[in-house]
């Protein structure tokens, strides 16, 4: 008997995708949109996963060293914003 096994990516998956690093990696990655108005639409927020060093997010995009990186995000990524931990 065949086993189909669906796997559902992780939103944040999504939103750090792999860069294309042939000529180097990429300085950071863009924010999406504005937020939206308050109490319309949930926004999510979570830790994004660093390189060992801290300084390059899983997906090869370059962010220096510094506090924590973090993302805000909706669920259908229609607003996106990178920041460090610690600013507004």
């Amino acid at each position: 008997m065949n086993h189909i096994i669906h796997r559902t990516m992780k939103t944040i998956d999504k939103i750090i995708t792999k860069c294309d690093c042939k000529y180097g990696a990429p300085m950071g990655r863009p924010n999406v949109g504005d937020p939206p108005f308050p109490f319309l639409e949930r926004i999510y927020d979570c830790r994004v996963p660093m390189s060992s060093d801290g300084s390059y997010d899983k997906g090869g995009a370059y962010f220096g060293i510094g506090a924590e990186l973090r993302v805000r995000y909706t669920k259908d990524l229609s607003y996106i914003h990178f920041y460090r931990r610690g600013e507004k």
